[in-house]
This record gives structure tokens, C-alpha cells and sequence, in this order.
């Protein structure tokens, strides 16, 4: 016959046991084997398609976004679970235009920022459509041949986070990942090359 002092021992030595595997259990990675920490995919892989896809923002970061500050980050996916995020973009000058399919000037400087695309792979041109919905995104993108990244903002998070107020409104992001200038309102040719050579040259 065990003693009290014997049984007490071993139910601790079980519960020990089953404390340990709650805890493996929960440092475990996931079944699927996806990473823990977010792993950007360049842009040159997405998909060679109008909009790039058409990526949904997420996981937008707080903060001031005036010129001199640092660009508050934000992310980007695909549907099949791939993206990319700003921080990502370091070492290349960022044009980030904020737009949407009512606004007439946002029509009016589209054929710019399409040209200015297609002329300079060392920018990168991201096209922020605020808060619409997909079918409308596509249709202006398809009539514009707009073969850039159009990240959908539909929760208005990168909107807030840039304290955009009209549209269109274009923010110049240095290659270092501060902000150089920004203009509210319509901006295209030679006004929008001389930004664009300011934040190379900065």
C-alpha cells in the first residue's frame, strides 16, 4: 500500500507533466507551418496584373506624417495570403497618391502618375484607393491601364494615419523612409517631376 506522502509526489509529477505540455502546446508554431514574423514579398513578384492584384492594407501604425517624420508603416496583402509593407520598400523613393473614382482632379493627374510608373523603376508609385469598393477600383484602374500596386484602404486606416483630408493627395517619401514633402490637391507634370527629383536628391 502506497503511502499518502508517495501518491501526493506522483499526482505532482503528473500535473507537472501536463503543465509542460500546455506549454509546448502553446509555443508550438502553427500546424500550417507559416511563419511567426511577417515575411515581405517584393513587388516585382506580384502578380503581373492590373493594380498588382488590388492588395488590401492592414495592420496600419500610428503615428505623425509630416514632412521630416517617418512614414507611419503600413501592409498590404494579396488574396493568396502574400504582401509587403512599406518598411519593405526602403532604398527606392515612394510616391504615395491618395485617390478615389469620384474625384475629377484624381482623374485628371491619373495619366501622370501611370507615365511617371512606367518611366522610373527606381520609384516606387503605390496608388491608395480610399475606402470604395473593388468593382469600381478595377474599372478605373482597367481605363487608366493603371499596372502599378493599388492598395485598397477600405477601412480608411491609411487615410487617417497620413491625416488625409482631400483628394487626391500625394505624399513623397524619401528613400529612407521619411517623409520629404506632400501636396493636397492636383499635381501633375512638371510640378510632380520636380518633387519626385526633390526626394531623390534629398
Amino acid at each position: 500500500m502506497h503511502s499518502p506522502l508517495k501518491q501526493l509526489s506522483k499526482l505532482l509529477a503528473a500535473w507537472a507533466v501536463i503543465a509542460l505540455a500546455i506549454a509546448a502546446c502553446a509555443a508550438a508554431p502553427p500546424a500550417d507551418g507559416s511563419p511567426q514574423e511577417f515575411m515581405p514579398t517584393p513587388l516585382d513578384q506580384f502578380p503581373d496584373a492590373l493594380g498588382k492584384g488590388f492588395p488590401v492594407a492592414e495592420n496600419v501604425q500610428e503615428g505623425s506624417a509630416g514632412v521630416g517624420d517617418d512614414a507611419p508603416n503600413f501592409a498590404f496583402f494579396l488574396e493568396d495570403g502574400r504582401g509587403a509593407d512599406l518598411a519593405s520598400l526602403q532604398g527606392k523613393p515612394v510616391v504615395l497618391n491618395f485617390w478615389a473614382t469620384w474625384c475629377g482632379p484624381c482623374r485628371a493627374e491619373m495619366p501622370d502618375l501611370v507615365a511617371l510608373h512606367e518611366s522610373d523603376p527606381q520609384l516606387v508609385v503605390l496608388e491608395v484607393n480610399v475606402g470604395e469598393e473593388r468593382a469600381a477600383i478595377e474599372a478605373f484602374a482597367s481605363e487608366f491601364g493603371m499596372n502599378m500596386t493599388v492598395v485598397q484602404d477600405q477601412e480608411d486606416s491609411i487615410r487617417r494615419a497620413y491625416n488625409v483630408r482631400n483628394m487626391p493627395t500625394t505624399v513623397f517619401v524619401r528613400s529612407d523612409g521619411s517623409i520629404g514633402a506632400r501636396w493636397p490637391g492636383f499635381l501633375a507634370g512638371e510640378q510632380l517631376h520636380e518633387f519626385v527629383n526633390q526626394i531623390k536628391n534629398q
